[in-house]
């Protein structure tokens, strides 16, 4: 399940790919304002996305946030896995350090693990091929307008 974070993550990211074209910083408060997210909450999640090299940002009364690729090349996966970690569904099903669930006798002969292993696999494989670009026609499509 994806945390607020993710989600509110998702919504800033579709908000800045709007301007990626015209390469204006969008404001924090804007962004906040338009998607119902609380400042300080989007201000962390934000910062998080600059730190992983997603985006860009200066300070100022000029200051904001703007993508630093494309939309259309900024993925889904990319997003979330910075904001929430691995996309497995039990410790034992990551691709990286699997952790031995609590409860589990033995990892390597866990009936549970092939499935939630196969669940990580089809996640990541939808998120991976999405884009920030597909974000924006999402909303697009439900505010009734068009995606430049």
């Amino acid at each position: 399940m994806l945390s607020s974070k993710a989600r509110y993550g998702l919504r800033a990211m579709a908000v800045l790919g709007r301007s990626f074209r015209d390469g204006e910083l969008v404001a924090v408060e804007h962004i906040a304002r338009e998607q119902e997210i609380p400042v300080k909450f989007l201000e962390a999640t934000l910062t998080e996305l600059r730190k992983r090299g997603l985006l860009r940002s200066r300070r100022g009364p000029a200051g904001g946030y703007a993508l630093t690729r494309a939309p259309q090349e900024i993925s889904l996966a990319e997003i979330i896995r910075t904001l929430d970690g691995p996309f497995a569904p039990t410790p034992c099903a990551r691709t990286k350090e699997p952790q031995q669930c609590d409860g589990c006798a033995d990892m390597d002969t866990c009936t549970v693990r092939p499935m939630m292993r196969e669940v990580r696999d089809a996640m990541a494989a939808v998120l991976e091929r999405q884009t920030v670009a597909d974000l924006m026609k999402q909303g697009a499509r439900h505010a009734g307008r068009k995606v430049r």
